[in-house]
C-alpha cells in the first residue's frame, strides 16, 4: 500500500464518482480503477459496491474513508511540522547566560523570540562563562551569553553590549560622600567582594586592569557568583565591589553606586559554535544582530 492509493480512495469516496474523481486527480479513469482495485486487494475487503448507475462505499469502506481522513489530517500537519523545525520555527534551543545580562539583555531578547518565534521553545541556564564556552563546545547549550574572550577557535562571537562599571559601598560608607565620578585610589585600602576568576576570565580581568589603572591591586576576601549576591554582601558591610553598570537596576536600599573616573568596558558577547547547522541557531543568532542594530539591547 502506498500514499497515492491512500488519496485516490479518499477523492473516489468523496466524489463517489469514478469519471469525476479521475478528472481532479488529473488522471485517466482506467489507472484510477485500477489502483482501487489494488488497495482492496491489499486489504482483502471491499470499499465501493459498483453500478453503472451509482458508486457508494460499503459499510468497511465508511469506516476506512474516516481512517484516511485522519491519517491524511494528521500526515499533513506532521509535514508541515517538519518544515517548521527545518526552517528553525519550531523546536527547543537552549540559551546559556551569565552575570548583569539578566537585568537588561535577557528579558528583551525572550521578549522579542516569544514575539517573532513562538513555536520555537527557549530553555535558559544560568551558567558561568567558562562554563559556556564548554557547554557549547560538548552541545549542552545551542548558544550562550558570556564575556569574552572565547578561547576556542570553533566557538563563533557577536559582541552585543558594552558597558562601563560602577563601585558600590555600603549605605552611610564614607566613600557616598565623594563626587561622582571617583577615584579608584581611594578604595585601594578597602576590602572587595568579586566574582571567582574561574568564573569567566574576560570579567575578572576587567576589574583586575581597573584596580592596576588606578595603582593598586584589591584585595578580596570573599567570592560570590551572582551580581545579587554581590550586592547583598556589600549591604551586610562584608566588603566592596566593583559592579556593571546594568548591575544598578537591583534595587537594595542599603547600597549605594558611584560613577567611576577610570575607564574600562566590560563586554557581553551572544557565542555559538561556528560549525552549527541547527536552523533555530541562525534564527536566534539573527534576531540578536537585529536586536542590536534596533539600538534594542543597551
Amino acid at each position: 500500500m502506498e500514499l497515492r492509493h491512500l488519496k485516490y480512495f479518499q477523492t473516489v469516496s468523496s466524489n463517489l464518482h469514478f469519471s469525476e474523481a479521475a478528472k481532479e486527480l488529473n488522471i485517466s479513469q482506467p489507472p484510477l480503477s485500477k489502483q482501487i482495485k489494488q488497495l482492496e486487494e491489499e486489504l482483502g475487503v471491499r470499499l465501493f459496491n459498483r453500478t453503472n448507475r451509482r458508486v457508494e462505499l460499503t459499510e468497511a469502506g465508511v469506516y476506512f474513508s474516516h481512517s484516511c481522513k485522519f491519517v491524511m489530517n494528521l500526515l499533513e500537519k506532521e509535514i508541515e511540522i517538519t518544515r517548521k523545525i527545518h526552517e528553525g520555527q519550531l523546536g527547543t534551543i537552549t540559551l546559556g547566560f551569565s552575570g548583569s545580562v539578566v537585568y537588561s539583555i535577557l528579558p528583551t531578547v525572550i521578549k522579542e523570540l516569544k514575539k517573532n518565534q513562538p513555536n520555537l521553545n527557549l530553555v535558559v541556564e544560568q551558567h558561568t562563562s567558562s562554563e559556556q564556552e564548554k557547554y557549547i563546545l560538548n552541545g549542552n547549550i545551542h548558544v550562550g551569553m558570556l564575556v569574552p574572550p572565547v578561547k576556542n577557535e570553533k566557538i563563533e562571537t557577536l559582541l552585543i553590549k558594552e558597558e562601563g562599571f560602577l563601585v558600590v559601598v555600603p549605605k552611610g560608607h564614607f566613600i557616598e560622600q565623594y563626587q561622582e565620578p571617583i577615584d579608584l585610589e581611594n578604595v585601594k585600602d578597602l576590602n572587595f567582594i568579586m566574582t571567582p576568576e574561574s568564573s569567566g576570565k574576560g570579567y575578572y580581568d576587567s576589574i583586575i586592569t581597573l584596580c592596576k589603572s588606578a595603582g593598586f591591586y584589591p584585595n578580596i576576601v570573599q567570592n560570590a557568583q551572582e551580581q545579587q549576591t554581590i550586592i547583598t554582601l556589600v549591604a551586610s558591610e562584608l566588603g566592596v565591589a566593583i559592579v556593571p553598570e546594568s548591575t544598578a537596576s537591583i534595587i537594595n536600599e542599603d547600597v549605594v553606586f558611584k560613577r567611576i573616573k577610570q575607564q574600562h568596558k566590560k563586554t557581553t558577547a551572544l557565542a555559538w559554535h561556528k560549525d552549527s547547522q541547527s536552523p533555530s541557531v541562525k534564527i536566534f543568532t539573527e534576531l540578536v544582530r537585529d536586536l542590536i542594530q534596533s539600538g534594542k539591547l543597551r
